[in-house]
């Protein structure tokens, strides 16, 4: 069975509170770049630009890797029960809750993680030598943010692998 992967939670963001007070203490609004931004952001990248923001007025929107830590995103998994152990493992440090299914071998799991950990995870779900399967749950969670507007593997290089799976490789822009 592949993985299905279901993205339940992103992060809510009170921007009116937030960019009020921000103006306040601030003499100037962080959304700028966003709001100006030609594509339409969802909200943890409209967010994260408006962190970089409080750094440097003139950052550029967008996804900025040194803050993904700020925004915290839940996937329910359902796999087969060995590839969920794998995928679990390969999500070190993030939370999760497993519940056994009505399908025999079957187990369902909510895991939440900050961006920058299912970056990683996927990082490590998506190479040669994990399960065809395993990977094919990683693809989908990389579909999932990319979807998202939240494409945090530009340091990847993507290939396909003979089954159709993707492969991330790491490949830093210099």
């Amino acid at each position: 069975m592949n993985p299905e992967v279901l993205l339940i939670t992103t992060p809510a963001v009170d921007f009116r509170a937030f960019l009020g007070a921000c103006l306040q203490v601030l003499g100037y609004s962080p959304v700028r770049a966003a709001d100006a931004s030609p594509r339409d952001l969802s909200a943890a990248e409209k967010f994260l630009s408006c962190l970089a923001a409080l750094r440097d007025q003139k950052a550029p929107a967008g996804l900025a890797a040194n803050l993904l830590s700020h925004v915290s995103f839940s996937l329910l998994l359902i796999a087969d029960e060995r590839d969920l152990l794998d995928i679990l493992e390969r999500c070190a440090a993030m939370p999760f809750v497993t519940a056994e299914t009505t399908v025999r071998g079957v187990t369902a799991a909510v895991i939440t993680g900050t961006l920058a950990q299912w970056r990683d995870a996927v990082a490590a779900g998506s190479v040669r030598e994990a399960e065809p399967s395993v990977r094919t749950g990683f693809n989908k969670v990389y579909g999932l943010f990319c979807g998202e507007g939240l494409n945090v593997w530009g340091d990847y290089r993507t290939r396909e692998a003979p089954d159709r799976t993707l492969l991330l490789e790491y490949k830093p822009q210099r």
